[in-house]
């Protein structure tokens, strides 16, 4: 939490001056460097699938991955050139920095909750339900929720659900921490209910500490929870490794959807996540529910305008951002046009 209030406050500040800051150029023949921000989430699927089937070094490119607890925590970074490229949720700090000039813009799909892929989940501790003491959404009230961060999209998720159930978030205490940390917090009493991430929510139904409830694709279906950002004057100054970074991922995404198909690859994604995760367990894998992930790498870029709308109406950005300043789709429609049609 103080992580994010720091990084917000930079952003406040303008102490990020060194935004377009340059970086060598590599030796010729050399793997070009990029550096990235990620969670360490089951939606990061198609950037630990490109990593492990080669296909960021088919495109010439070196990536170096640094974990956060939350995407709000890297735009400080991608804003000042620090990082290259950012994954996470939409958040008052993406537009916050916009609105401040900083070059970050959304770029592709990591996560939306399509019919049957409702991947953020409504989890509560087991020992609530198995007493009667939570039977519906009204029983959250005077309990206390995990969420990531103040600037989590997750704070939006737990509005629409505690309205669902007649509630407003003064019923409700909120204790910040990492999602990576929500399982073992609700295992020891410490919160009764958080929107977990997927492996994480089906991991706390596995260990018994946690019942998942309601898959959130039932309140906000198509909702876009999570993108790839680019810093756009990385983007502009190595547009050649911008565009190839994006036809890795696309050719992920593209693999990751087959293993919504295939028994043999299922297997291999499995493989893949729990070597790139804490959650080691291949049964949860198995069972959770997975992330939808465009094969395309589109954005549902009309369920990020409802949430900005309710950022404003919460004072928590200072403008409205039209999709023409925090949307560039350019680099997904140049990686399907490389590619081909997706497998229908």
């Amino acid at each position: 939490m103080r992580r994010a209030r720091a990084l917000i406050l930079c952003l406040g500040l303008g102490a990020l001056s060194l935004a377009g800051a340059g970086r060598a150029a590599s030796p010729v023949g050399a793997a070009s460097p990029v550096r990235m921000g990620y969670l360490g989430v089951a939606s990061d699927a198609g950037i630990f699938i490109a990593l492990e089937k080669g296909y960021f070094t088919e495109q010439g490119l070196d990536l170096s991955l640094e974990r956060f607890g939350v995407g709000a925590d890297q735009m400080a970074l991608l804003g000042s050139g620090r990082l290259d490229i950012a994954s996470g949720a939409p958040s008052p700090t993406l537009f916050n920095a916009i609105l401040r000039g900083l070059p970050v813009v959304v770029v592709a799909d990591k996560g939306s909750l399509r019919k049957g892929f409702g991947f953020n989940v409504l989890v509560v501790r087991k020992a609530l339900v198995d007493a009667g003491r939570f039977r519906g959404l009204g029983d959250l009230r005077g309990r206390v929720l995990g969420t990531a961060s103040p600037a989590s999209i997750v704070n939006f998720e737990n509005y629409l659900l505690l309205r669902k159930g007649g509630l407003t978030p003064r019923d409700v205490a909120i204790e910040y921490m990492e999602f990576v940390d929500q399982p073992a917090a609700m295992a020891n009493g410490k919160i009764d209910a958080a929107v977990m991430v997927e492996p994480f929510a089906t991991a706390a139904e596995a260990r018994g500490v946690g019942k998942i409830v309601m898959p959130l694709d039932q309140i906000l279906p198509d909702f876009q929870t999570a993108a790839i950002f680019y810093n756009t004057q990385w983007a502009r100054g190595h547009p050649e490794e911008a565009r190839g970074w994006m036809i890795a991922y696309v050719k992920a995404l593209r693999y990751y959807n087959e293993a919504l198909r295939r028994r043999e690859v299922r297997d291999d994604v499995i493989t893949i996540m729990t070597g790139h995760t804490p959650i080691k367990d291949r049964a949860v894998w198995d069972r959770m529910i997975w992330p939808g992930l465009s094969p395309d790498g589109a954005v549902t870029v009309r369920t990020i305008l409802d949430y900005q709308r309710w950022l404003l109406n919460e004072r928590l950005i200072g403008a409205f951002v039209t999709p023409a300043r925090f949307v560039d789709l350019s680099y997904v429609e140049h990686a399907a046009a490389v590619l081909g049609a997706a497998h229908p």
